[in-house]
């Protein structure tokens, strides 16, 4: 229904336009297009022409959905109802409701922005096989996809403040490394040490792993002495000696590999192509809304804006900042970084701190392993 809502949103917009002004850019607010009336009101007559401007806005596949009269009839007469409202709202002084106006004027932007400008650029931008071929020449190392490992670990941790804790952990890791040797040729034995020994949980249910990477100079995530002695590793099921590193001692095996690749300019011509145009189409977009500044004598006082308030509570913008700082932490081995939409998530889940007149803030939820 969301472009049902859309539909009622633009009527209404139509319909305050119109309202403000006795300018040339003047509107009729509820025209006759000619054609079959289908339902009047207050001296509006709907027709279906006009109608169909609404019904061309929808998605296809939401129209075959109504494509009975049954369907059809209800998807109309929700048109219809939002002509209605709108014809109502105005009556009783809609227009001059600030938070609607503001509403109102950022669905005009978005449309304007998504239909009328896009349209314009996408029109004006022109990509030739010399400018991609000079795009790739200057960033041929985008398209090197660097060598990398795949390793499983156990992590025996010490704490580094606390007197004699490193020297004893060394020998709990020498006993471990021990037995991960004795036992190398059992195929399942690793995966059954982590389980006993490891500490790294964030891998410790995946046996161990922490999916590919690659050295830590190229960009690599791990711990550099992680990824040495991993990068070290010759052969299929090798395991490393003790490997010490921020996060404690490590026995690291290999268990797979990834040949460094070059991809030439044929292979990579679509995605340099998508690359330009999106920069092209920024900078056509940051030079049309320059033009429309100049040309609406565009002023910008950072003065007063400085002065501006958001409102923003002490106890929220302390909560904001302290979630900020959690989630940019260094990532230790065996743990993904928090993606996109699990962090929009995360947001979501913040606890609340403005709870209702006499109730506490809720807690926050327990955190959800990461993927």
């Amino acid at each position: 229904m969301r472009n049902l809502v859309l539909v009622s949103v633009f009527t209404l917009v139509a319909a305050l336009v119109g309202c403000k002004g006795a300018s040339q850019n003047s509107i009729d607010l509820f025209p006759t297009s000619g054609g079959e009336v289908i339902a009047e009101f207050d001296g509006v007559k709907i027709t279906d022409q006009y109608l169909k401007a609404y019904v061309d806005q929808l998605n296809p596949y939401l129209k075959a959905r109504y494509n009975t009269p049954e369907k059809k009839e209800e998807l109309i007469s929700k048109i219809i109802e939002g002509e209605l409202l709108a014809r109502e709202a105005l009556k009783k002084g809609a227009i001059n409701d600030p938070i609607l106006l503001t509403k109102l004027k950022s669905t005009i932007s978005r449309h304007y922005q998504s239909v009328t400008l896009q349209k314009e650029i996408e029109g004006n931008i022109k990509i030739g096989d010399d400018e991609m071929k000079k795009y790739f020449d200057e960033h041929v190392k985008e398209f090197v996809q660097a060598e990398k490992v795949k390793a499983s670990h156990i992590l025996v941790k010490f704490d580094k403040n606390k007197a004699g804790d490193r020297e004893a952990k060394m020998a709990t890791a020498k006993k471990v490394l021990a037995e991960v040797k004795k036992k190398a040729n059992d195929p399942n034995s690793f995966n059954d040490l982590v389980t006993k020994y490891s500490e790294d949980e964030g891998s410790k249910r995946r046996g161990g792993d922490v999916g590919f990477f690659e050295k830590t100079e190229e960009g690599g995530r791990m711990a550099k002495e992680f990824a040495d002695a991993a990068f070290a590793l010759k052969n299929i099921g090798d395991i490393s000696e003790l490997v010490e590193s921020p996060f404690g001692f490590h026995i690291v095996k290999l268990t797979a590999r990834r040949e460094k690749v070059e991809k030439s300019f044929d292979e990579v011509k679509s995605r340099i192509e998508s690359t330009l145009k999106a920069e092209k189409r920024k900078g056509s977009y940051d030079e049309t809304v320059e033009n429309i500044k100049k040309g609406l004598n565009f002023k910008f006082n950072k003065e007063a804006l400085a002065k501006f308030d958001l409102g923003v509570a002490d106890k929220v913008d302390q909560a904001n900042q302290e979630f900020e700082k959690n989630n940019n932490q260094p990532t230790p081995p065996g743990a993904k970084p928090l993606n996109p939409v699990k962090l929009q998530e995360a947001m979501k889940n913040r606890p609340n701190l403005n709870p209702a007149p006499g109730k506490a803030p809720a807690p926050a939820p327990a955190p959800a392993q990461q993927q």
